[in-house]
């Protein structure tokens, strides 16, 4: 599936998640609002019914106002009409009558669900039948119809009640009861729900019709939005898949202008295929360089067989000239091969530098090629491996013999975090743009030199290339009390064990 329909998909479902939520949310504080705004309505309705009814001369007989309403007298029975009391099972859970000291101003809101009703449906009916009036008459009619209706409103709906408190007056009390003055009812009007159904019926068509709609709407933007931030992620595909060769790797790829991750994945993009052009540039020459190094070794070698073949008597002659080149191009060869590993050593074993340079320096001065040996510590240990470490610092003496007048010179010193190991020649200083093209492969500075006096151009290039492997440095400089050049292999210290 393609990445910009993942990203339409996700979006529009997560939109639709965010939507509905709202829109359930919004849907349910609308109609709760709603209910509270009513049920306020109904507490004011509920105090002007208490005081019309303690004021007025008759009771009315019909609903007033806004809400139906239910009259409970203290005892907790129903008043379907005047002198007509109904004791009515559970009505007091429900609707409970106001407290004996309830003042003019006290009011109560109870919440009458259908859960709670619907089990009295049946006896409640029964009750108020045999309470009410009977006959055809058009009042006793009436009044039935009434007080059904009063019942059904509590049986079948949820409802908010309202309450307010009064006294009847005494000429209006027809309960013998109830003594002078304390004939108190309490008058609750049921509030349905109506006003907040209404409120969010007009809410449902928008929503329903909205919700889809706003989560294509985010979908949409979404495929759109993916789509133009991947165009430069398939520019650059696009071009890195039409470098095909090394001859191609000139090319690069398009850097959008916006500063974010794809400009950062353009230019490491860039960065890498800088580096591989450098690579095959480098390996183009090493090639090249290889081919003419085992080139000369090889021609020096048949043109000396030829010369065997052709005088018998010169075959010595030609034997050994034979073996020079043999032995010249083992050595390029043996080179070529450890320039070309890749595999990092593992630095395990701890290894003396000052161990070594003794026995280099004791080894070239058995050789005639004396060594004069600097301060040195007593130890001096690091990290890595010993033949190899032997064959860098060998390096570093075979050229500084090749190039010194009389001296060569060779120190150990600590430094802040590891060690300087300095070999030094006294013979004509490197010019400073040549510091540091002396460790490219097949570098001859002197190219009038022979080759078997000259080396074959690899010592220094291997010698760095140790130095990196042990994590450390190898740099040639000039900045030396005595004329000459510097070759100092700086290595780290071996870490304190935690």
């Amino acid at each position: 599936m393609p990445t910009e329909a993942r990203a339409a998909i996700l979006a529009g479902l997560a939109a639709c998640v965010v939507f509905t939520a709202g829109a359930w949310w919004l849907r349910a504080h609308v109609h709760e609002e709603t209910l509270e705004q009513t049920a306020h309505l109904a507490a004011v309705q509920a105090h002007t019914t208490a005081a019309t009814e303690a004021s007025a001369d008759q009771s009315h007989v019909f609903e007033q106002g806004f809400w139906p309403k239910i009259e409970i007298d203290d005892r907790g029975r129903v008043h379907p009409a005047a002198g007509i009391a109904v004791t009515l099972d559970g009505l007091e859970d429900l609707m409970p009558p106001a407290p004996p000291d309830a003042g003019p101003d006290w009011t109560r809101t109870v919440r009458l669900s259908a859960e709670r009703t619907r089990g009295l449906a049946q006896r409640w009916h029964a009750q108020l039948e045999s309470a009410l009036p009977q006959g055809d008459e058009p009042a006793a009619a009436t009044l039935r119809t009434q007080a059904r209706q009063r019942i059904e409103r509590l049986l079948h709906r949820d409802l908010t009640a309202v309450a307010a408190r009064y006294t009847l007056p005494d000429r209006r009390c027809a309960d013998p009861a109830d003594s002078p003055g304390r004939c108190r009812r309490t008058v609750y009007h049921l509030v349905p729900p109506d006003d907040a159904d209404a409120a969010v019926a007009s809410l449902d068509v928008p929503l329903k019709a909205g919700v889809p709609a706003a989560a294509l709407i985010v979908a949409a933007t979404a495929w759109i939005t993916t789509r133009r931030s991947l165009k430069p992620v398939e520019a650059i595909r696009a071009q890195v898949a039409d470098i095909t060769d090394t001859t191609d790797l000139h090319r690069r790829v398009p850097v959008p202008v916006a500063r974010d991750r794809i400009r950062a994945l353009a230019e490491t993009t860039n960065t890498t295929l800088n580096h591989l052009e450098e690579a095959a540039e480098r390996q183009r020459r090493f090639v090249a360089d290889a081919s003419h190094e085992l080139r000369s070794p090889l021609t020096a070698l048949h043109t000396q067989l030829e010369v065997a073949l052709a005088h018998p008597e010169h075959l010595t002659d030609a034997v050994h000239d034979a073996l020079k080149a043999t032995d010249r191009l083992r050595r390029v060869t043996d080179d070529l091969l450890y320039l070309a590993r890749t595999d990092t050593p593992e630095l395990r074993d701890v290894v003396d530098l000052v161990e070594i340079a003794h026995e280099l320096a004791h080894e070239y001065g058995h050789r005639g090629l004396p060594v004069v040996l600097g301060p040195f510590p007593e130890e001096a240990p690091a990290r890595g491996d010993a033949l190899q470490l032997h064959r860098l610092l060998r390096n570093l003496l075979d050229n500084a013999h090749r190039h010194a007048t009389a001296r060569v010179t060779l120190t150990i010193t600590p430094d802040a975090d590891g060690w300087d190991l300095s070999v030094h020649n006294d013979g004509t200083p490197l010019a400073p743009q040549d510091l540091e093209r002396v460790f490219e492969r097949f570098t001859r500075l002197d190219e009038a030199r022979a080759r078997d006096t000259g080396g074959s151009g690899l010592g220094l290039a291997i010698a760095r290339d140790i130095a990196h492997r042990h994590h450390g440095t190898l740099t040639a400089h000039t900045r030396h009390p005595r004329p000459g050049t510097t070759f100092t292999l700086h290595l780290p210290a071996i870490k304190a064990s935690p």
